[in-house]
């Protein structure tokens, strides 16, 4: 499918939000979670989620949940955790915003780094902070094998990183940031 083909098709459809992390970007983040983070909570699992599956193979505990499970992100939350880990529901990222900062425990949201701009989150950001993660390349979503027609970025808070924007070189199974 073109671009301009998804675009109409995205335009008549209201909101896309299926779009499956690659394991790829799960990979990149992983030098990134805290040392003292065993229990991560992945709140919008769905069966074989890459962000469940591979970080699990690397020895954490992951709770794996989804709204339509009954674990609504908005009222739900596990009784221990040390951090969430997930790519939200764009339609829905001012929500999944504000409700991480309420929770208070550290975050990583897949989001388009178009996200920086808008009203809400500006408001957010200035008054939590926010860091994030900027690959060099662009993520394939679609289980079909598509490319995405947007760059993402891991929105990070509570993390303690050096800088606030971190370009992440990615080759192959390696990871680093940048100079």
């Amino acid at each position: 499918m073109s671009i301009i083909q998804f675009n109409i098709d995205h335009s008549k459809n209201g909101p896309y939000d299926e779009f499956y992390t690659p394991s790829e970007a799960v990979r990149m983040i992983v030098p990134f979670i805290p040392p003292n983070v065993k229990t991560i909570w992945e709140c919008t699992a769905v069966e074989g989620s890459q962000i469940v599956e591979v970080l699990r193979s690397l020895g954490y505990t992951v709770i794996a949940t989804h709204m339509n499970d009954g674990f609504d992100f908005f009222r739900y939350e596990p009784p221990s955790y040390h951090m969430n880990i997930t790519n939200p529901p764009y339609s829905l990222k001012d929500k999944f915003l504000k409700r991480a900062y309420e929770l208070g425990k550290p975050f990583m949201f897949l989001l388009p780094i178009t996200s920086l701009a808008g009203t809400k989150r500006n408001q957010l950001f200035r008054e939590y902070g926010i860091q994030l993660l900027i690959p060099d390349q662009r993520f394939n979503f679609k289980k079909d094998g598509s490319g995405a027609w947007f760059q993402t970025s891991w929105f990070t808070w509570g993390l303690c990183l050096e800088k606030d924007l971190n370009f992440i070189q990615i080759n192959g199974d390696e990871f680093r940031c940048a100079a």
